[in-house]
């Protein structure tokens, strides 16, 4: 487990920043990896591991392009996981949690839906 200021120099390495510290210790970053895409890391020491989410803008997304979901309520449409993931407090699991999302989201094709 690395400690507070390793972990926290190698998630700012990655282009994280602490938005939050809690009152009982924990700690929240966040890195926006463009206008709709943000990701973020709860991380509380004394449980050893990382919790590991995002959330895309995507009413905003398809609002800028002449589109719509619904009724329109576009600041308040995110596409996030079904499940958030869980690993080792170790910039490590950041990384490969980064990469993974990337792909996912990189083969999002609306034309070759059944694909």
């Amino acid at each position: 487990m690395a400690g507070p200021e390793t972990l926290h120099d190698d998630l700012v390495a990655l282009g994280f920043r602490l938005v939050e510290q809690s009152r009982r210790g924990d700690f929240q970053y966040a890195k926006a990896a463009n206008r709709y895409l943000t990701y973020h890391v709860h991380w509380d020491p004394d449980e050893e591991g990382i919790l590991f989410t995002w959330e895309f803008a995507v009413g905003e997304f398809f609002d800028h392009r002449g589109m719509q979901i619904g009724s329109n309520e576009a600041l308040n449409l995110f596409l996030f996981p079904q499940y958030d993931s869980r690993g080792a407090a170790d910039v490590s699991f950041v990384a490969s949690e980064l990469d993974r999302i990337e792909l996912v989201l990189r083969a999002l094709n609306f034309i070759d839906a059944e694909a």
